[in-house]
């Protein structure tokens, strides 16, 4: 349905390295035969200045505005220097069509493109005042989650469509915007393509993936790993992210005094490279705190997790619930109590069949629904609709 030449530029704010859902989305629309330009804010120079994917994507990162990520007071002062950077980018391309990932390019999106009477498509991959809300302190940070809300609201009003990722947050988007696409953070199928041996090695290894913090788990899967070794299962702990912050980095460490030996960080890995250490390992855990944003929210490494054939343990979440029970593929656990998961791991050792038999029953939901192809004619449909 695509038309050969239309052009978009994606809009991000982080230095693209890459953002996978971004990627998906863009390497999805080359094939449809559309033109992808993203403009992306590389805020530490960390990145190649521009570049070209093998898979056809045009790649620019402004780097005249040092910054560091997050968001906060600062960020308020320093988002309008990176819009100013992309005005005369986005006139020299000239795009179709803007196309904005999260909220904080969507102001600059909707100025070039109401001016040049251009489409916009607003991709909120969460709710993003809720995302800001905890790195929002004191009176000015109250106040600044406020404004936040109340400017996306009517932000997310003036765009042409808005593209999310759950059923929970298109009801947000549908009382807003009346174009609204639900396009999840699903894997490719090819990820699933093959049975992970879980329960067959030597070593009970359990992972993590995302963002590394006390209220996405951190300490909770320290004391898991901690009662395991204490009943004598050679358990190990993988995390790959990055911290949220230095402190939280200590508190770790020091919660984890005596298992230093059977706890790898392995820091920020490539999204290529994340599936092969999941295929290494045997459980997948997401047991985040119940916060606000948490408790609506399907993460992604659920997914990611199913993929790669992880059994999962997980926050007994509505959305994740709906999820796990729908596929029978892992165990919904009481996020405030570590105890819930130890004996489910525990059990799982002792039962090994049944464990792989969970994790085989979630590879199969990524390869029969849950897979990115099957979302890419949404995205071809909207295009087509909004470029025509």
């Amino acid at each position: 349905m695509g038309k050969t030449m239309n052009h978009a530029v994606m809009l991000l704010s982080n230095a693209f390295r890459p953002d996978p859902r971004v990627l998906k989305e863009a390497e999805s629309l080359v094939t449809l035969g559309y033109q992808i330009t993203i403009i992306c804010w590389d805020r530490a120079s960390e990145m190649k200045p521009e570049e070209n994917l093998e898979s056809g994507v045009h790649v620019i990162r402004v780097q005249s505005i040092p910054s560091a990520y997050g968001t906060g007071m600062k960020q308020l002062f320093r988002l309008p220097r990176f819009w100013l950077a992309t005005l005369p980018i986005l006139n020299r391309l000239d795009p179709d069509l803007i196309h904005c990932h999260d909220f904080d390019t969507l102001p600059i999106g909707l100025l070039w493109g109401k001016i040049h009477h251009r489409p916009i498509v607003y991709d909120a991959h969460e709710y993003y005042a809720q995302l800001c809300k905890p790195r929002l302190q004191g009176l000015s940070g109250a106040l600044l989650y406020r404004f936040i809300g109340v400017a996306e609201r009517l932000s997310a009003r003036r765009a042409s469509a808005v593209v999310t990722v759950d059923d929970l947050l298109g009801s947000v988007y549908d009382r807003i915007n009346r174009q609204v696409v639900i396009i999840g953070h699903y894997p490719n199928r090819s990820f699933a393509k093959e049975p992970n041996p879980v329960f067959t090695r030597r070593d009970l290894t359990l992972i993590y993936v995302g963002r590394l913090s006390i209220d996405r788990g951190l300490l909770s899967y320290a004391n898991i790993l901690r009662a395991l070794c204490q009943q004598n299962i050679p358990a190990r702990l993988k995390l790959v992210g990055v911290f949220t912050s230095a402190d939280e980095e200590q508190i770790f460490r020091n919660h984890c005094r005596g298992l230093e030996d059977s706890i790898d960080i392995l820091g920020w890995i490539p999204y290529q490279q994340i599936f092969p250490l999941l295929r290494e390992s045997d459980i997948g855990l997401a047991i985040l705190k119940p916060e606000p944003r948490y408790v609506v929210a399907l993460p992604v490494k659920l997914f990611e997790y199913m993929a790669a054939g992880l059994p999962v343990v997980a926050s007994n979440f509505s959305p994740i619930a709906g999820i796990l029970q729908n596929c029978c593929c892992g165990a919904l656990v009481d996020p405030l109590n570590p105890e819930d998961a130890f004996h489910q791991i525990r059990y799982w050792w002792e039962n090994r069949g049944e464990a792989r038999l969970v994790g085989e029953n979630g590879r199969q939901a990524i390869l029969q629904k849950y897979n990115w192809e099957s979302l890419v004619g949404q995205l071809d449909k909207l295009y087509h609709l909004l470029l025509h």
